[in-house]
């Protein structure tokens, strides 16, 4: 992203969006995400002329044209693999909730606040006005202005009666003990953010890792470390009925007894044989994520989508 002109992914998290400005010229055959994509359609569309192969069906049943994909994905040619910047100032120019802002505005100055929550459908659940230098308030929509809430019943609510909820008994919030993922062993791993990166970007920068061990590390209870004869810095073996993998351990009177904790953004290439802890982590998703057609319960990316949960996966170790 500093090889590229673009504008960032955005979200209701943020109220800004901001320019990304290339810095460097891209190393070797690098592209821009968008000119990538351009030049990959593009070379479908000869492959697909040169075979004789017009279409095929994806897996919702529509057909797509393969002799002409590159002109549909560059709007007949309108925004090609050359014209990066063109695309952003049009994307600007669509938008409703910046203004009159142009491209050339936001390279120069970096960001700009957003005027409107917009119509998307992850910033529209915000349901709030944004003004000039307040700040942004979620839901006085409904609070304020009185409008009804996007549930079943028009209310804030809390007891959703979807057979889903129902069957599993959660109906209401309740506390459910953590299911044995991994195997019937007597710690649980959980994870967290860690504090040297932002997720897996700079995870390996040589400055950052001076801040800390500089290299993967699983925090351990004393207790815990002192019933297999693991000392600070050891490397020990984590295991369960999945796989293994190998870290240092760190020793921490923070961490609780039962409890082993491994920060997220570790790369696989990090650990032994790259095999990170994603390789003992099963991952399996609560039924109730799949119920929709409840309203405010519609299920789709980023918003309500099955989540994989590593809270919890059961684990043993050992000095390795």
């Amino acid at each position: 992203y500093y090889e590229q002109d673009s504008i960032p992914w955005t979200t209701p998290i943020v109220p800004y969006t901001h320019a990304t400005t290339s810095a460097v010229e891209p190393l070797g055959e690098s592209k821009s995400d968008w000119a990538f994509h351009c030049l990959y359609t593009k070379a479908l569309q000869e492959r697909a002329i040169a075979r004789g192969v017009k279409q095929y069906t994806d897996r919702h049943g529509k057909q797509i044209d393969l002799d002409t994909i590159y002109e549909e994905f560059t709007f007949n040619q309108d925004y090609t693999e050359t014209d990066d910047k063109k695309l952003w100032a049009k994307a600007l120019e669509m938008s409703d909730n910046v203004g009159d802002l142009t491209w050339d505005e936001l390279e120069e100055k970096g960001f700009h606040r957003y005027e409107d929550l917009g119509t998307g459908y992850m910033n529209v659940g915000s349901a709030t006005d944004v003004n000039p230098d307040e700040t942004i308030t979620a839901n006085t929509w409904h609070t304020e202005k009185k409008r009804p809430w996007p549930t079943l019943t028009r209310r804030m609510q809390f007891y959703i009666d979807h057979e889903y909820y129902m069957e599993l008994g959660e109906e209401l919030p309740v506390h459910k003990d953590q299911p044995k993922i991994g195997g019937d062993y007597p710690l649980q791993m959980t994870s967290g953010h860690t504090r040297w990166s932002i997720h897996s970007a700079w995870r390996d920068e040589e400055n950052l890792l001076r801040l800390q061990r500089g290299e993967p590390v699983a925090y351990v209870s004393l207790g815990d470390a002192r019933a297999r004869n693991i000392k600070d810095g050891d490397y020990i073996r984590v295991y369960n009925d999945m796989d293994d993998f190998q870290v240092h351990a760190k020793l921490a009177s923070s961490v609780r007894p039962g409890q082993l904790i491994v920060y997220h953004a570790w790369e696989p290439y990090q650990f032994k044989d790259h095999k990170s802890q994603q390789a003992i982590t099963p991952s399996p998703i609560n039924p109730i994520q799949l119920a929709g057609g409840y309203t405010h319960l519609q299920p789709r990316m980023a918003v309500g989508t099955p989540g994989s949960s590593d809270r919890g996966t059961r684990v043993e170790m050992e000095k390795a």
